[in-house]
């Protein structure tokens, strides 16, 4: 850019360069949300990419599962109360950028509360089906393992990731509470390991696989304790990237 004044006494300036960077359309990745069941804690954060964020949430029609609300940034969190039979509530969420002309996008959602037990997840047939986004659980009891699955795309470049070190779970928020040294595995459709990840870097025991996917299918993700320990406090975030 440059600025022209005319004579007398004017002239061109000297110029300044300006990169103006174009931003991936707003949308929703979460295409799926895990079941939840009657008096047990349900925590999910939905994801979503371009635009500019950070992003801000609402529900805009239909309504969530009683016991459970949506947060503006995105998480849905509560405890289902007890249901006679298997209950389905449909609603669509739409989620605002923060560019100077805020941008929007919306999906319509299901989330099924389970009126009996959601039953152990340890085994590729019993796997919680999970998308984009964040959930939260727990290792426990003692031995246990949770295996989660997730639809990819052959050549899609895929983030899977554990917080247990970096989470602020009790008392002191500027403290991070440490229970959890999580083992992670990226297993194929036949539940045979393609990768796996034990700590991100030396001295943080968060767990971390980031690749590209090599066929178009079904995947699984397992969590583990390093040790084979488990307890009601170790606790930890899983976050999933870049699946269908």
């Amino acid at each position: 850019m440059t600025v022209f004044n005319p004579a007398p006494g004017g002239g061109t300036s000297g110029s300044l360069f300006f990169t103006i960077q174009s931003v991936a359309s707003l949308s929703v990745s979460t295409v799926q949300l895990p079941d939840a069941t009657h008096s047990r804690q349900y925590s999910y954060t939905l994801q979503a990419s371009g635009g500019i964020s950070p992003y801000t949430y609402t529900l805009t029609s239909g309504s969530l599962p009683s016991g459970l609300s949506l947060s503006s940034g995105g998480v849905i969190s509560g405890t289902p109360p007890s249901v006679s039979s298997d209950t389905t509530s449909s609603f669509t969420v739409q989620v605002m950028d923060s560019s100077y002309h805020p941008g929007t996008a919306t999906k319509a959602l299901n989330l099924l509360v389970r009126a009996g037990s959601l039953g152990r997840n340890e085994t590729c047939g019993t796997a919680t089906p999970i998308s984009n986004g964040v959930i939260r659980a727990s290792i426990s009891p003692y031995g246990d393992v949770d295996v989660y699955s997730f639809q990819g795309t052959a050549g899609s470049l895929v983030t899977i990731e554990t917080y247990a070190q970096r989470l602020t779970l009790y008392g002191d928020p500027s403290v991070t509470d440490d229970f959890l040294d999580t083992f992670l595995e990226l297993l194929n459709s036949s539940c045979v390991q393609i990768d796996y990840n034990d700590d991100i870097s030396s001295g943080l025991t968060d767990s971390l696989i980031s690749g590209y996917l090599p066929y178009t299918g079904t995947y699984y993700i397992r969590v583990s304790d390093l040790r084979g320990d488990g307890r009601p406090d170790f606790i930890y975030d899983l976050h999933l990237s870049g699946a269908n």
